[in-house]
């Protein structure tokens, strides 16, 4: 039985209540009435361990949570009631049925942006005959002052005479025209549209439940100049206490095996996802760099089995090929992620930028790709790389990242640089220094 919180106001909850009549197996729907966006932090956060899922009645209550409270709100599949398109337009029909003299141009409708396509009106209308919006995207909507925003808006037009009608989501826009003859038309959604936003959620619910039973393994293996016993016994000492600590300071649940030169480490994987901040960046790296004096390589597995875990995370652990204590991550379908330290990984997002777009175009490699060299050079710290090790980064084959690099060098953002120190056999490697 899958537990879900609906977050309303007093207002709302006229229309909201209906959702309570929908039948859905396996689903319990709770609705929690909140007094203003303070007290709806406080419900947030009291609730979010004890259910599985959270819909909040509007866009305000929704972006307000996702901006004051991101951390938490990630953390739990999240959703708000929408207008649908049916909703709409059997609003609009009953508007031209009751109101002959109704025109889109003579309106405002404070609920279409881009984020819900303006609910495909852009297909049917004219450009002259669109209606006012209050903005292009859904984000006017998280501002602190998001109530006086639409009221201002729609105030605007009335005031200016441009339009008749005012189509509104908002359930408590009346009052601020009581003292006006302005009457806002409110538009809400049907009870066949809430039962297909708690669907969704329940969907959501069901892929956070399949991703939470992966099986997820750590591979910690520190480094060792010579084979000294009494240096190999204080280091395992060393290393066991300080995952130890960790586990208390994060209030994770690490199960620790040991062996001669190496711990393994089993987790769920929300408790890995906490760890590793997403897979953007690994807290136990920070922590072991501030406990312990000598290098440990960290290679985090996620696989189907715990077996397949175990062996993935081995691999992860050989990648680490740096100085000092990194992390690395192997999925289950064999992408690298990392290097991974305590303050910052390659996170692709990042990177996104309008030279590389251009890069992109020019060169007709993957901007994902670009992106990912962007965000190693950065990572890294340097601006020379062979193909060796860009395909480990970029967890592509040799030949792969050769032909990016010969690509980017082709279109003068790159020039190959020949080693000096050359291979036993063969041809001497090339490394490129890239110029993005």
């Amino acid at each position: 039985m899958y537990k879900i919180c609906v977050f309303s106001t007093n207002l709302s909850f006229q229309w909201v209540k209906n959702c309570e009549n929908i039948k859905i197996d396996n689903i319990n729907l709770q609705i929690f009435i909140y007094e203003d966006l303070r007290h709806l932090e406080k419900l947030f956060l009291d609730n979010i361990k004890t259910y599985d899922g959270v819909i909040f009645s509007g866009q305000i209550p929704y972006l307000h949570i996702q901006k004051h409270l991101s951390e938490y709100f990630t953390s739990i599949p999240c959703a708000f009631f929408d207008i649908t398109e049916r909703d709409f337009y059997y609003k609009i029909a009953e508007l031209q049925y009751k109101h002959p003299d109704f025109s889109f141009k003579h309106c405002m409708i404070d609920f279409l942006y881009k984020e819900n396509n303006y609910l495909s009106l852009e297909e049917l209308l004219l450009p002259e005959d669109f209606p006012h919006l209050l903005s292009e995207s859904i984000e006017v909507f998280g501002l602190p002052n998001a109530y006086d925003v639409v009221y201002n808006a729609h105030a605007k037009l009335w005031k200016e005479q441009k339009i008749r009608f005012s189509l509104t989501r908002l359930t408590n826009l009346y009052t601020y025209f009581e003292d006006e003859t302005i009457q806002p038309i409110l538009v809400t959604p049907t009870v066949d549209s809430m039962e297909i936003t708690i669907l969704e959620v329940m969907k959501e619910i069901e892929v956070a439940n399949l991703l939470n039973s992966q099986a997820v393994a750590g591979y910690l293996e520190f480094s060792m100049s010579q084979n000294d016993p009494a240096e190999i016994e204080y280091r395992q000492i060393a290393l066991y206490k300080s995952i130890l600590d960790f586990n208390r300071k994060l209030g994770t649940s690490l199960i620790t095996y040991r062996s001669a030169i190496h711990y393994e480490l089993i987790t769920n994987y929300s408790d890995f996802l906490m760890i590793t901040n997403n897979q953007e960046k690994c807290s136990l790296v920070e922590f072991l760099r501030d406990e312990l004096s000598f290098k440990v390589k960290i290679g985090w597995g996620i696989g189907k089995t715990l077996q397949e875990a175990r062996f993935q995370a081995e691999k992860a652990a050989a990648y680490c090929t740096g100085s000092l204590t990194e992390s690395y991550i192997l999925t289950k379908e064999n992408h690298l992620i990392g290097p991974l330290d305590g303050n910052s990984s390659i996170s692709v997002k990042e990177f996104q930028n309008d030279k590389l777009i251009t890069i992109a175009n020019e060169t007709n490699i993957s901007l994902l790709h670009l992106q990912k060299i962007y965000g190693l050079i950065y990572k890294l710290k340097k601006d020379t790389l062979t193909a060796e090790e860009l395909s480990i980064h970029l967890s592509i084959s040799v030949r792969t990242a050769s032909r990016i690099l010969k690509r980017l060098e082709e279109f003068n953002y790159a020039s190959s640089l020949l080693n000096k120190v050359t291979k036993a056999k063969g041809r001497p490697s090339k490394s490129y220094k890239l110029e993005l």
